[in-house]
């Protein structure tokens, strides 16, 4: 399982310092097929100072869901560290 990309990717505004809560559709290769579907997720500083990213799917998955979040927790870390999330 691949994350391909995220896209539409809006930030929700929260009065929480802290936390940070986003929208974004993601787009997916599953063994033998591409898929896409909404998901939402929050990145959330511990007062220890690391990430700890949740990830919510909106859209069922064919697929064990798990490995799907895994996969996308790892993708957003990867765009957090670079700078790239609104």
């Amino acid at each position: 399982m691949t994350v391909l990309a995220l896209k539409d990717i809006k930030r929700k505004e929260s009065a929480i310092y802290y936390r940070r809560q986003f929208s974004a559709n993601a787009s997916y290769q599953l063994p033998g097929r591409k898929s896409s579907g909404q998901i939402e997720f929050t990145i959330e500083t511990t007062p220890l100072g690391y990430n700890d990213i949740q990830v919510d799917l909106v859209d069922s998955v064919d697929y064990p869901v798990i490995q799907v979040k895994r996969a996308l927790k790892d993708y957003i870390s990867k765009l957090d560290t670079a700078g790239k999330l609104p």
